[in-house]
């Protein structure tokens, strides 16, 4: 929903004062994943490897190596759901170092997925039975969006911990029909919190609109390879 990318463990940090790229060390979020990886909060600010030599610390013939002391972060999150006011970062997401460098992500390892969602939805509208011949009637997926709480306007972007509704609108599929649609990741990694595949459900209304819920997790990738 949120055109932001997340921040994951080992993200690749940046310093305008240092020689080479380090990564970021998650220590403060054990549990919450994106694409299996943890995402990282403004409270992680380990970077063991550090950035080398520090240009604001030069000597007669060198650079002294950098130390790193990283400050708040900023542009986060609003929220989360871990607590003691911790924001998950995202890719345009900075801070200082107390010597005086400004720290930059420059690979946040969440794979930007934007779209994927639209372009699944294609796929299954041509994959319905008849839509591949090109019939006038043949039932089909045509639209996908996000709604508001409340169902009430269309939206495209949301905050971090905000209810949004998923909805699709269809052509010739009867009215109270049950439309079931399996999402998984082209790539299979995970799509939220470790799954893998998510079977999402909704009947399909009188204005031809399915709101849509995902009420089951399949198996892992490595079971349902052995059961096809």
């Amino acid at each position: 929903m949120s055109d932001k990318i997340y921040v994951c463990d080992g993200a690749v940090l940046q310093c305008d004062q240092g020689f080479t790229p380090a990564e970021l060390k998650v220590t403060e979020n054990r549990k919450i994943r994106v694409q299996g990886k943890l995402k990282a909060t403004d409270m992680d600010r380990q970077v063991p490897k550090t950035f080398g030599k520090c240009k604001l610390k030069p000597t007669s013939s060198d650079y002294l190596p950098c130390v790193p002391a990283l400050q708040k972060w900023t542009k986060t999150s609003k929220k989360t759901t871990l607590g003691k006011n911790k924001k998950f970062l995202f890719h345009d997401s900075e801070c200082m170092c107390s010597t005086g460098g400004k720290i930059t992500i420059t690979d946040p390892l969440q794979v930007d997925s934007a779209g994927s969602v639209a372009e699944e939805f294609i796929q299954i509208a041509r994959m319905l039975p008849g839509a591949i011949l090109g019939a006038d009637h043949a039932p089909k997926v045509v639209e996908s969006y996000w709604m508001d709480e409340e169902a009430s306007r269309k939206i495209k972007n949301s905050e971090y911990g905000e209810n949004a509704c998923f909805f699709v609108r269809t052509e010739n599929i009867d009215t109270g029909e049950t439309l079931e649609i399996e999402m998984t990741d082209k790539e299979r990694q995970d799509l939220d919190d470790g799954r893998q595949q998510i079977i999402y459900s909704g009947i399909v209304q009188a204005d031809g609109t399915a709101e849509l819920q995902s009420i089951n997790i399949n198996k892992i990738w490595q079971q349902t390879e052995k059961e096809t």
